[in-house]
């Protein structure tokens, strides 16, 4: 276990996404759409990554050692289905060597709404595991990434970046964290990544 805050993020959607009951509205995204967008590849110039994931979908509580009954990761549980986390509908990928790890995961809901009130619950989850796994440098608002876009910046563990965005009833996440020698413009290179994470999502299937 890496300690990281992207780790416990992305097992939110893991926990609540496969467990709570779906809807019949119409929808701008779908399972379909977080399972191929959450699949998009590191594109870090000059960094290079594994060619493959090492596993389908992020990590599990299992691999995490996770307790289930954490307040934050119960608030959180609870926040996602209140706010309409679609049965199966998320998707996730994870590429890791000996020196940094990424992970990508999507996640979509019942609504727009429902994913504007799920992206305020996890960035308190995100800062409150950032704030026990290491330092939080940042934790900002950004601009010219969908809608409510932050992300946040952690020390002390190595280098952890993450990114979380929305578009319609699609949530995104991205993060990396380098537990070794690290470039000096992780931040700089993840959002390369986000940027081509984000241009899938915008493209039409």
């Amino acid at each position: 276990m890496f300690g990281s805050v992207h780790c416990v993020v992305a097992l939110a959607f893991v926990a609540v996404l496969t467990s709570c009951g779906g809807s019949s509205e119409p929808q701008t995204f779908s399972a379909a759409d977080a399972k191929w967008v959450a699949s998009v590849r590191p594109t870090t110039p000059g960094w290079t990554w594994p060619r493959n994931p090492i596993s389908p979908d992020p990590s599990t509580r299992d691999d995490l050692d996770v307790n289930s009954t954490d307040p934050l990761q119960e608030a959180l549980d609870r926040e996602l289905v209140d706010a309409g986390a679609i049965e199966g509908a998320v998707g996730g990928s994870k590429w890791r060597d000996d020196t940094k790890l990424a992970n990508l995961a999507a996640g979509v809901f019942e609504s727009a709404t429902g994913a504007h009130a799920a992206m305020a619950a996890i960035r308190v989850f995100a800062r409150g595991w950032g704030e026990r796994s290491g330092d939080v440098i940042r934790d900002e608002e950004i601009d010219g990434l969908g809608d409510e876009a932050w992300r946040l910046w952690v020390g002390g563990n190595g280098v952890q970046v993450t990114y979380e965005w929305r578009r319609g009833n699609l949530v995104l996440e991205a993060h990396i964290h380098c537990f070794d020698v690290c470039p000096p413009d992780v931040d700089s290179l993840t959002r390369v990544w986000v940027d081509a994470i984000d241009e899938e999502a915008r493209t039409e299937r």
